[in-house]
């Protein structure tokens, strides 16, 4: 899907600062015509794009099923276009998970739904995509698979498999502040220190302590002590999402952000 907003960036305009520096890039991606036909229409190949059956697939379970010279472009456009930036994409994409199954636990699968994408709605028990033409689908016995994306955007499908699950590939949430500049406000830094607000530079999506100790590169015990302080600021709050230990900006911190 990255490379599909290379052939039509003005349809993928959230990620233009991604395609302007992508763009002198491409040179060192031989074959890359050869991916990009397979990319043309809206119909995309089922083999490029398998459903997930873990969180977060790697490259090569994803392309277990690609053609081999197809599956050779593909790893080449991840080592040159996405590799770099893959930490960030990441980010976006577990903050979405997490949310998601927040909003699951704590409201039910409609207002999963009802969050999902303007043209996705739950309605008596139904999940409708509003797209031309109608088409109606049981999954009770295989099952729907919710898959965030990046390079989605804007759009929403639904793809349907006669003999396995369904998935619904929406856009995560904080796609708009991927490309953003994430250097740490000066005026911030001087007042609760430049560790503490370098800390709520990351928590612009839900982070665990590991992964602030190490973007930091501090002890997680340090981390710790610093998310003690922000959360009796108000500034952060925790929340348990399965194994995982989620942190949080509030939207306290939010406005001290801005």
């Amino acid at each position: 899907m990255a490379v599909d907003g290379l052939r039509t960036p003005g349809a993928h305009a959230v990620h233009l600062p991604w395609v302007r520096w992508a763009r002198g890039r491409v040179a060192d991606i031989p074959d890359l015509d050869l991916l990009l036909a397979r990319l043309e229409g809206p119909a995309k190949p089922a083999e490029l794009l398998p459903v997930p059956d873990v969180r977060m697939p790697d490259l090569e379970t994803e392309l277990r099923g690609a053609p081999p010279a197809e599956a050779a472009v593909i790893r080449r456009c991840h080592e040159v276009l996405i590799a770099p930036h893959w930490k960030r994409i990441t980010t976006v994409l577990e903050a979405d998970i997490a949310t998601r199954a927040a909003t699951l636990a704590d409201r039910g699968v409609e207002a999963v739904f009802g969050d999902l994408h303007p043209e996705v709605t739950w309605e008596d028990g139904e999940l409708v995509l509003h797209r031309k033409p109608d088409h109606r689908v049981d999954l009770a016995e295989h099952g729907l698979v919710l898959s965030p994306t990046v390079f989605g955007w804007p759009k929403a499908w639904v793809e349907i498999d006669p003999v396995g699950q369904g998935v619904v590939r929406y856009p995560a949430r904080g796609i708009g502040a991927l490309w953003e500049d994430r250097s740490t406000p000066h005026e911030l830094a001087a007042l609760i220190g430049r560790t503490r607000a370098r800390l709520l530079t990351l928590l612009e999506a839900p982070r665990t302590t590991t992964d602030l100790a190490t973007a930091l590169e501090v002890t997680a015990g340090a981390v710790s002590q610093h998310i003690a302080v922000l959360r009796a600021a108000r500034l952060v709050t925790t929340r348990r999402e399965g194994r995982h230990v989620l942190h949080m900006r509030t939207t306290r911190a939010d406005a001290l952000m801005n």
